[in-house]
């Protein structure tokens, strides 16, 4: 056998074909490159890497890893693989002579020291993608080697300085981070080598005020927000104090993860303030990366689901997820059309323009909750008629992301296959094009780059 050794191209091809029908797969073997040990060396765009997999390293930015099952392998169904002397165009590890790859290693990373980064330098120019210094974790901080990260609407913000308190560029946008701890700062004893995290829009809370105390981290004045005043997940790598590293549950892919990180913890946090009751009327003002979710958390709890947006293909997504009823604002008066229904007991207003949260309010029943959680450029305001909400008993309520326990909750329901997440797929480069296509209204739901 060669020293060094990659698939041929028919076995690519059944490789492609296996992981698009089966997901993550598991190659084992009894000799070639690695020397007798069991594990099979890949291409590195040809192969899902499971949660538990283990990482041996990265020779030339490609990680080499092992199958956290790997003492079940000689069980499973195993698959034939031509092998074929290595060239540049597929991944392949010469063991060296006499040499075998150890199989019980947490880590033989080979350590990277620049990472690719997705930079916003000026509010009114596109991102840059750089190559930046990998940062070292500080004491209680863990490095986190990315493997997805979602764009939020809040990410876009960010990099146009759209709100009235500003990050200060140059910073590396991202809050729906999830990936795998490789690096552990002094004191940190929450999180280990290999754990996958996620890393949420709430970066740090300081732990004693009365709203840390109280169950109300978000709250926090000391409080550090990923990817707004501390660099995010838009980028290979990025540290994060271990105590706000998320564990995700091995039921929860990275892909679906990542989204529910921001868009999913948030919404929960929405519908949990709003205290539905079953049977409620819940009208969705908003129907995309975040609504699709809400809708979901709404239908969990009982309650009867409105979804309002004005692109149809939104809604055809939330009559999918079971909305109950579906309004396009675009072609239809919303208040009118929720009102016929008998007024919505609570109104979820998740999209950022100031208009249809005069919309939502009126469309509300008496004893109605309105729940803000969009934030419109410009510091828009919101109108009350005093009147009205005085005699018809009407609540406004502010919700802002969700506490660690929230993101917690919101893994626990989609490993229980309670929820969907409905996503698009994009490569770190695309982030420009992706930005267009969210304000364009082009994507259904969220975009989640994958590294």
């Amino acid at each position: 056998m060669p020293d060094r050794v990659t698939a041929t191209a028919p076995a690519l091809q059944a490789i492609r074909r296996l992981v698009a029908d089966r997901g993550p797969v598991m190659f084992v073997q009894s000799g070639g490159c690695c020397a007798g040990s069991t594990p099979m060396c890949y291409p590195i765009d040809d192969f899902l890497v499971g949660p538990g997999d283990v990482l041996l390293g990265e020779p030339e930015g490609c990680p080499f890893v092992i199958d956290s099952r790997l003492d079940q392998a000689w069980g499973e169904t195993t698959f034939l693989l031509d092998v074929a002397p290595g060239d540049p165009e597929g991944f392949s590890l010469g063991a060296g002579p006499g040499l075998r790859f150890v199989t019980r290693s947490t880590t033989c990373a080979v350590e990277r020291t620049t990472m690719k980064a997705a930079v916003v330098t000026d509010f009114h120019k596109p991102l840059e993608l750089q190559d930046l210094p990998v940062p070292e974790p500080g004491p209680g901080e863990v490095l986190v080697r990315m493997e997805a990260s979602g764009l939020c609407h809040t990410d876009i913000h960010a990099a146009h300085g759209d709100w009235p308190v500003k990050p200060v560029p140059p910073f590396v946008p991202g809050h729906e981070g999830i990936g795998i701890v490789e690096k552990l700062g002094d004191g940190v004893t929450e999180r280990a080598l290999g754990d996958r995290v996620a890393i949420a829009w709430l970066g740090y809370a300081c732990g004693k005020c009365r709203y840390c105390i109280g169950g109300w981290e978000t709250l926090c004045l000391e409080q550090r927000n990923s990817g707004y005043s501390v660099n995010g997940s838009f980028a290979e790598y990025a540290v994060v104090p271990a105590a706000f590293a998320t564990p995700v549950p091995d039921g929860v892919s990275s892909r679906d993860a990542a989204p529910l990180t921001c868009a999913g913890v948030t919404t929960y946090k929405a519908i949990k303030v709003a205290h539905v009751q079953p049977t409620e009327t819940v009208a969705i003002f908003g129907v995309g990366g975040l609504g699709h979710l809400a809708l979901q958390y709404a239908r969990i709890v009982g309650g009867i689901t409105v979804g309002v947006d004005i692109e149809e293909k939104k809604l055809d997504m939330a009559t999918v997820l079971g909305a109950d009823h579906v309004v396009n604002a675009a072609k239809t008066d919303p208040v009118a059309a929720i009102q016929a229904l008998g007024g919505a007991d609570v109104a979820v207003v998740l999209a950022a323009n100031p208009q249809v949260f005069d919309q939502a309010f009126q469309s509300l029943r008496r004893g109605g909750r309105l729940v803000c959680v969009a934030l419109p450029a410009d510091d828009a305001a919101l109108s009350l008629p005093i009147f009205d909400t005085v005699l018809n008993g009407k609540t406004v309520i502010g919700s802002i992301v969700g506490t660690r326990n929230d993101l917690a909750d919101v893994f626990a329901l989609h490993a229980a296959g309670r929820t969907e997440v409905v996503a698009v797929d994009r490569k770190l480069d695309d982030v420009n094009e992706s930005i267009a296509d969210v304000l364009a209204g082009d994507i259904p739901a969220r975009i989640v780059f994958e590294f």
